[in-house]
């Protein structure tokens, strides 16, 4: 493996760990506990953005790092100044490497032939959006329902992912219901964006886009052949 896209990738993921953490530690905008839930999402879009560029050299991979770095670093801008600082030189340095040249040839330019699709990587990915939104939409403190529904949608998003019909299941009923039972009791204006968020998941899941990873495609079998005997030829 070529050193620039890990020197690249890597960079990028100690930025996104680095300005989360300064955003955690003085934060004024969310509550310990909502900051937390906040960060664990960030660093599961890091995770997955590295793995992306890594193992599958993905061109998304490319815009879901950089893009991750750039919003850490705007919550960071409110946080711990000296973590902000070094989230800041680190963040320069990987989207350079993002946007450059590069990676051009380590990034895979050709689509692939059996790609997922928009709605099963929205899915799978909501394993890591599911706690930034809650983290957000409960800006005053998360309670144990909270966590359940990360919980939830993150095992959902990985059963989903490996093709079990268990996951994909869990978005269309179990990630809705408790969302939405989550978001009436969570205070404030955030319960609407935590609402939404599990409306838009179910209704993501019941479509046919999302149905396909689970399916089983079955190709069709000859038809069986009449076996000829041979004592019908000498006749």
């Amino acid at each position: 493996m070529s050193r620039t896209p890990v020197a690249i990738g890597v960079t990028a993921f100690i930025s996104i760990v680095f300005g989360s953490v300064a955003f955690i530690l003085d934060s004024t905008i969310l509550s310990p506990g909502s900051a937390t839930m906040v960060l664990i999402g960030f660093i599961g879009l890091g995770l997955g953005g590295l793995a992306g560029l890594l193992l599958v050299r993905a061109p998304w991979s490319r815009w879901l790092l950089g893009s991750t770095v750039g919003v850490v670093l705007l919550l960071a801008s409110s946080g711990n100044a000296t973590l902000f600082w070094l989230s800041l030189g680190l963040g320069a340095v990987a989207i350079v490497g993002l946007a450059g040249p590069w990676l051009t040839l380590w990034v895979r330019r050709e689509p692939v032939a059996d790609a997922l699709g928009k709605v099963p990587v929205a899915l799978i990915a909501s394993g890591a959006l599911a706690p930034i939104l809650l983290g957000l939409g409960a800006a005053d403190g998360v309670t144990w329902m909270h966590w359940m529904t990360v919980a939830l949608t993150a095992g959902s998003a990985w059963a989903y992912g490996r093709g079990a019909p268990l996951g994909i299941w869990g978005f269309r009923v179990a990630v809705p219901i408790v969302g939405l039972t989550t978001a009436l009791a969570t205070p404030g204006p955030g319960r609407y964006l935590i609402g939404a968020g599990a409306i838009a998941t179910g209704a993501a899941a019941w479509s046919r886009a999302a149905s396909r990873v689970t399916a089983v495609i079955t190709l069709p079998l000859p038809a069986p052949s009449r076996r000829r005997n041979p004592d019908d030829a000498s006749h």
